[in-house]
């Protein structure tokens, strides 16, 4: 699927684009591991700024040293004419647009306090280290920030971002037109501070769906106040003022730089944390998750019973060996037929088809794998979201990528669990019961061993130091003196003569 030769990389296929950029996964070739590559799109291939333009994104990301922000691997030209790449950290989930979007549209709701909160957090931290290192990002967004369920949050996209020094002052206005300051729109000279306005309007996106301000007239004019709702809690009310102040019109009054957005972010998250997950184990080889009761079996997927299957699919939707062509041979083939009807798909991606005679009303194909390199947690990421989306309150998986892509069932099942779990902490889902169905006894224990690792986490609970249990046969009314003739006194214990 490749048309990118990436010395030291095998380059899967083309995932996605932006808006300058088109974005490629690839494997290192003597590590196994995923990464992303981006070149710029063909209509800026040309010109002399081409190759400074890509070479400019690496530097500025390898310069931030921060687990918040994605990281820097490589960079160089390749091919002829010279076509500059950028080969970056792959983070195995979704941006938060996404996240955002569909849960609006499944669900009618967004996202909770808790979790923009604690995005914030994370992001504040990013940009601050990115501002130490005297990078500008210039475009935070959702689309951005990247939501990982094993890994947490990752701040991307430094594609015009800036170094800001003492000499050179930043006054061009590139960025997305709806999170851009005032000082963006008017072209003038931009700063830390204007990072602490992009990040409030990402945070107000977050949680309302919508930015502080609905055009861009309304950005710039200076009685215009920020359009938020009547909060619904104290907590709320506090995140609203922290918005307020990061969106102060005239710099002056807006923070300088994200230490102070970050203390507050960081105050929000205590005041407001992830909910706990209630997880028991009420028998062998299945946990009751919150609301959803995860079963673990060994078993053919064909024959479940179910809303919604899923197959593990490769990229070209054919259903020619492992669980597709289990599927196939029982539900027919007119699942494959509507399944290629658009040709190939990307790794990550989740396609919904109809079921046929498989005793289920839907088949995600999840595009999970590829040659050791994983996407499972985001194409299971996209099948959870598929199956609130058709109120889906069974769902049947495989142990995906663990067939012909060689994905160790460990890795199989971190990945899994760990976005099953972010799933249900977001809450909302319609999904009660999600069953996995393994090939052997041997991989059923692995996936257990890991599942039980991840779920049953939640529930450690560390016991208060009351002290120690009382001994029954103490005497309460010990005198605090002895006779010493009473004592017998092992004479080597006794110490040496003075």
């Amino acid at each position: 699927m490749s048309t990118l030769d990436i010395p030291g990389y095998d380059v899967w296929g083309r995932v996605g684009e932006g808006g300058m950029s088109e974005v490629w996964l690839a494997k290192h070739r003597a590590l196994a591991v995923p990464v992303i590559v981006k070149t710029l799109r063909a209509a800026l291939q040309t010109g002399p700024d081409a190759t400074d333009r890509v070479l400019s994104e690496a530097r500025l990301m390898a310069r931030v040293s921060n687990p918040r922000i994605v990281r820097a691997y490589d960079a160089g030209t390749t091919g002829t004419p010279p076509l500059p790449y950028l080969v970056q950290e792959y983070v195995d989930g979704l941006d938060l647009a996404e996240i955002d979007r569909r849960r609006r549209k499944a669900l009618g709701v967004g996202l909770p306090l808790w979790l923009v909160c604690l995005v914030m957090r994370d992001v504040t931290e990013g940009l601050r280290a990115a501002h130490q290192a005297g990078v500008i990002h210039r475009d935070l967004k959702p689309s951005n920030i990247f939501g990982a369920a094993d890994s947490g949050v990752r701040l991307g996209d430094f594609g015009i971002a800036v170094a800001r020094t003492e000499e050179q002052l930043v006054s061009d206005s590139a960025g997305t037109l709806k999170f851009m300051a005032p000082e963006q729109l008017r072209g003038g000279e931009l700063g830390r501070f204007t990072d602490v306005w992009g990040a409030a309007a990402t945070a107000c996106d977050l949680r309302y769906g919508h930015t502080p301000f609905r055009s861009s007239e309304h950005v710039l004019d200076p009685a215009s106040p920020p359009d938020l709702p009547p909060p619904r809690s104290p907590a709320e009310a506090y995140f609203q003022e922290v918005l307020r102040t990061m969106l102060a019109k005239d710099r002056a009054g807006r923070p300088a730089d994200m230490a102070v957005p970050m203390h507050h972010f960081a105050m929000l998250k205590s005041a407001v944390p992830a909910p706990r997950l209630a997880v028991v184990r009420p028998e062998e080889s299945t946990l009751q998750v919150g609301p959803i009761r995860l079963r673990m079996r060994v078993g053919d997927i064909a024959t479940a019973e179910a809303d919604a299957i899923v197959s593990s699919a490769n990229y070209l939707m054919r259903m020619a060996t492992g669980v597709g062509a289990a599927l196939r041979e029982r539900g027919g083939a007119s699942i494959e037929e509507e399944a290629v009807r658009d040709g190939e798909r990307p790794l990550g991606s989740c396609v919904r088809t109809g079921a046929g005679t498989l005793r289920a009303k839907h088949v995600f194909h999840a595009v999970s794998a590829w040659n050791e390199v994983s996407c499972v947690g985001r194409a299971f990421m996209r099948a959870l979201l598929l199956a609130d989306e058709h109120r889906c309150a069974r769902v049947a998986v495989p142990a995906l990528g663990t067939g012909a892509a060689k994905i160790g069932t460990e890795m199989c099942a971190a990945a899994m669990c760990s976005a099953l779990r972010w799933h249900v902490l977001l809450g909302g889902t319609p999904i009660r019961e999600v069953t996995v169905y393994l090939d052997s006894v041997a991989r059923l224990k692995k996936f257990v061993a890991i599942a039980e690792e991840i779920f049953l986490a939640d529930t450690v609970v560390s016991r208060a130091d009351v002290g120690l249990e009382a001994d029954p046969n103490a005497d309460a009314e010990a005198p605090t003196c002895v006779n010493a003739e009473s004592v017998a006194v092992d004479v080597a214990d006794a110490g040496s003569e003075a």
